[in-house]
């Protein structure tokens, strides 16, 4: 067999009838991706309230992110928590998140109103705090299991990296 032989045979109407179900098979598969990977994006919401919170920034010409007092924020409340005092920290956090999301838009006047939002970031922690806050408010003794606020405050990362306020590298 030659280097003809090979480049008639890879040049052949055979080779490309052969292949093309092959090639429909793949750009099915990458077209199903691409569609899961915009339909995940959208339910997130953080992608949509990103290019919105971009748009007002460009359009509007002046900041529209969060401030730096946020970041320096969660670290005071990253370094209540390695004091151990948690009762602080709560309150601290529910704070926190309360003006971040009215800084990003979302509407009502406590955090259990506006993480009614489908689309807010770890939504089920953020509820789970404003109960415990809630709780600690109503009774003053009340302190949560460790573990389940090692838990919140592990997803509360999460959001703080969602919402921009921290990035991966500056995290704990």
């Amino acid at each position: 067999m030659t280097i003809n032989d090979i480049t008639m045979f890879l040049e052949s109407n055979n080779l490309s009838q052969f292949l093309l179900p092959f090639k429909i098979v793949a750009l099915t598969i990458s077209v199903i991706f691409i569609y899961a990977i915009i339909y995940y994006n959208i339910k997130d919401g953080t992608i949509i309230k990103d290019v919105r919170r971009r748009t007002m920034d460009f359009l509007s010409f002046q900041r529209y992110a969060p401030p730096k007092s946020f970041s320096s924020r969660a670290k005071e409340i990253s370094a209540l928590l390695d004091d151990k005092k948690y009762k602080k920290a709560i309150f601290q956090t529910e704070v926190l998140f309360s003006e971040l999301l009215k800084r990003f838009d979302y509407k009502g006047n406590t955090l259990l109103e506006m993480i009614e939002d489908p689309d807010t970031p770890n939504r089920d922690s953020l509820k789970r705090l404003a109960e415990i806050a809630e709780e600690m408010r109503k009774k003053p003794g009340y302190l949560p299991e460790l573990d389940e606020l090692d838990k919140l405050y592990s997803t509360f990362e999460d959001s703080l990296i969602k919402f921009g306020v921290i990035t991966d590298d500056v995290q704990g």
